[in-house]
């Protein structure tokens, strides 16, 4: 008996990222039904238009659809992980995405539910990534990292063998974090950074080597 063909999605946002999801979903063969945002705006791509607010979602069962997370610049995490909570607090389920580019190992690892795996992203042998995680183009995760729900690894990014990052934590584009490392929850780690010791929760680190900024709360 052959597996039943997986529902199609909806993107929920119109934006950048919206738009490479929408490449990246077409190219793995997904069926999207079309996007949401509060304004009407053009194509994503050919064939994914504007469905209207995030209320045309409700005109759908959330057994026949599955969501994208489509928000994802640097300051969105609060937001994605809010619209994340509420969606699936109503039964909705949210789509991983995963470039065809993308390199996963089959060792050990865990994907969350609703993560974002980017063109040109590493995945290692015993990485584990929480829900609504995206990693974003070129991403570097080495083995045995933790990754917790809602956080974004930026363009560029490397997590270095054994770090662990917290929930809704944001690592800048290009950013390197070396082997071992904790990063607390809500932590921003700059771009270009080097992070070379553990980094407090809801604080901001930058600089080479990383060193505290402000907080983030």
């Amino acid at each position: 008996m052959s597996a039943a063909a997986p529902v199609p999605v909806i993107i929920l946002g119109g934006g950048g990222h919206a738009r490479v999801l929408a490449d990246a979903l077409q190219l793995a063969g997904r069926r999207v039904l079309g996007f949401t945002a509060p304004q009407r705006q053009p194509e994503l791509a050919p064939g994914i238009g504007w469905l209207g607010d995030d209320t045309a979602i409700e005109a759908h069962d959330p057994a026949s659809v599955a969501l994208v997370n489509g928000l994802g610049s640097t300051r969105a995490i609060e937001q994605r992980r809010r619209i994340y909570e509420r969606l699936t607090g109503r039964s909705y389920r949210f789509a991983a995405v995963q470039h065809p580019s993308a390199v996963v190992s089959t060792l050990g690892t865990e994907l969350g539910r609703g993560s974002q795996l980017l063109a040109g992203s590493l995945i290692s042998p015993g990485v584990r990534l929480g829900d609504n995680v995206l990693i974003n183009s070129r991403v570097a995760v080495e083995h045995d990292c933790r990754v917790g729900d809602h956080s974004h690894l930026a363009t560029g990014a490397v997590l270095c063998g054994g770090c662990e990052v917290g929930p809704t934590v944001h690592v800048g584009a290009g950013a390197t974090v070396i082997q071992g490392i904790r990063i607390g929850q809500g932590a921003v780690i700059g771009a270009g950074s080097v992070v070379t010791k553990d980094v407090e929760p809801s604080t901001l680190v930058a600089g080479v080597p990383a060193q505290k900024k402000a907080s983030t709360v």
